[in-house]
C-alpha cells in the first residue's frame, strides 16, 4: 500500500539526514505507537495510536509530495485537541504507574513537537520553505 510505503521511505529519508534528526523522529514517534499498542484498553492508547498512524501516512504524502518542506508539521493539526485532552485526562484520573508516565511521555514530546511545527511553520511563511539540514 503506497500509504506506508511513502510514510517508510521518507522515515528512511529523514532518518538518512543524520543521528540528532534520526533520533527526533523515532523518540517522537517510536513511544507513542508502542504505548498506544500496550495501552490499547484504554481511550488515551487508542486515540494516541490512531493519531500516530494517521499522522504519520499524512506526513509520508506531504514528503512524497514536498520533501522536507516545513509545511509538513501541519500533519500534528490533530494534536491541538489531543494535547490539551491528554493534559485533562491526567488531571482527573488514576493510571497504573506505567501508563501515566506513557501519557506524560506523549503529552511532552508532542508540546515539544507542536513548538517546532510553530516556528516551521514561521519559516515557511517568511520564505524558508524547506529544512536547512538537508544532506
Amino acid at each position: 500500500m503506497f500509504l506506508v510505503r511513502d510514510a517508510f521511505n521518507m522515515i528512511r529519508q529523514i532518518t538518512d539526514q543524520g543521528l540528532v534528526i534520526g533520533l527526533w523522529g523515532a523518540l517522537l514517534n517510536i513511544p507513542q505507537f508502542i504505548g498506544g499498542i500496550a495501552f490499547i484498553d484504554s481511550i488515551e492508547g487508542k486515540v494516541v495510536l490512531v493519531l500516530s498512524i494517521g499522522t504519520l501516512m499524512v506526513a509520508g504524502q506531504m514528503h512524497r509530495h514536498k520533501p522536507f518542506s516545513r509545511l509538513i508539521g501541519l500533519c500534528h493539526l490533530p494534536w491541538l485537541v489531543m494535547l490539551p485532552w491528554l493534559v485533562f485526562r491526567l488531571a482527573g484520573h488514576d493510571y497504573s504507574p506505567l501508563h501515566g508516565y506513557w501519557i506524560h511521555y506523549v503529552v511532552g514530546v508532542v508540546a515539544i513537537s507542536l513548538i517546532f511545527d510553530t516556528a516551521d511553520i514561521v519559516r515557511y511563511i517568511r520564505g524558508d520553505k524547506s529544512f536547512s539540514w538537508v544532506k
